[in-house]
């Protein structure tokens, strides 16, 4: 582990699907996009998600998806899938797979037909009875395609379920802090996934975690860590300086929230905009599966100008 091994915090980075002009998963592109988040100094990825295009993967491509990564981070990073699905069975199959081959958690998102806090503990605790393994609870709030939220009581006893290990949570902060309150003392950790936010939530409510947007591999190279650099000077005590490094960062979070979280909280998914940037940092993208589209000619220039208007003088590694 990197990151973690030094300063008690973790780091992680919801990773794309990069596609072949085929269409098919570019295998080679997925193993290099797991090297450039190690290069980063990520502790974890997280896979098949919305950033991923999780909903337009097949079963098996789901699970090759995972068995590549795990094989490439060889213990070097934690990986997490996704395996929520349409049924029961199918999020069953996938978590059982995800233990198998060695995966550090499955993740489950709030069932979106649930109608009531019982079918969601029924749900849950379906998978649980039938994998035993750590689970990340994804908890969606408003942004995506999603408005599933997970009530407190419902969180309350869930955070009493053994394998319930993190809470990935997108709502508002008012919420998030609430979902804290009801964490303390029981061994689940919550996260509010965007960097922008996580300097507050790791100087006022003690957040342990940036589980898990893209922000960690986007920001962060072998040769350019500001994300580790102000969460090592926090911990050093040394928070005006560590401010100094965050703040540095405000123009490259700008083109983040135009082209990526911005889009998303509006319900529109940014996943070509996503894979342009990382083949602007020399990871893999591609192209992006139905229904989604591809950015058009001007928008491509578009954002590539944003990010070397940001970065001023330092070029992507």
């Amino acid at each position: 582990m990197k990151c973690s091994s030094r300063t008690g915090i973790e780091l992680w980075g919801a990773l794309p699907t990069p596609f072949l002009p085929s269409g098919e998963v570019d295998e080679l592109g997925l193993r290099r996009n797991v090297h450039h988040c190690i290069d980063a100094g990520l502790d974890g990825v997280y896979c098949n998600g919305l950033m991923g295009e999780g909903w337009a993967l097949s079963h098996d491509e789901r699970k090759g998806i995972v068995e590549v990564i795990v094989d490439e981070a060889a213990d070097r990073l934690l990986v997490t899938p996704v395996t929520s699905a349409p049924t029961l069975d199918e999020a069953i199959a996938l978590s059982a797979h995800a233990q198998r081959v060695g995966a550090a958690y499955s993740v489950l998102e709030v069932p979106a037909a649930a109608d009531s806090d019982q079918d969601v503990l029924d749900h849950f605790d379906a998978v649980f009875a039938a994998v035993d393994m750590p689970f990340v609870i994804f908890n969606p709030g408003k942004s995506g395609t999603r408005e599933s939220t997970l009530s407190l009581k419902a969180f309350a006893a869930l955070c009493e379920r053994p394998n319930v290990k993190i809470l990935k949570t997108t709502a508002d902060p008012h919420s998030n802090n609430q979902l804290r309150d009801v964490a303390k003392g029981t061994g689940v950790r919550v996260s509010d996934p965007l960097e922008e936010h996580f300097f507050e939530n790791l100087l006022e409510h003690g957040q342990a975690l940036l589980y898990c947007d893209p922000e960690g591999y986007l920001y962060q190279s072998a040769h350019h860590r500001p994300i580790e650099e102000y969460i090592r000077l926090c911990g050093e005590g040394r928070v005006q300086e560590a401010k100094e490094v965050f703040d540095s960062l405000s123009a490259v979070r700008q083109v983040y929230r135009k082209w990526i979280i911005g889009p998303l909280e509006n319900g529109h998914m940014p996943n070509a905009a996503l894979k342009k940037w990382c083949e602007l940092v020399g990871m893999a993208g591609g192209s992006v599966r139905h229904p989604l589209k591809a950015l058009t000619a001007a928008e491509s220039a578009e954002l590539e100008h944003d990010l070397k208007q940001a970065l001023g003088t330092r070029r992507p590694d």
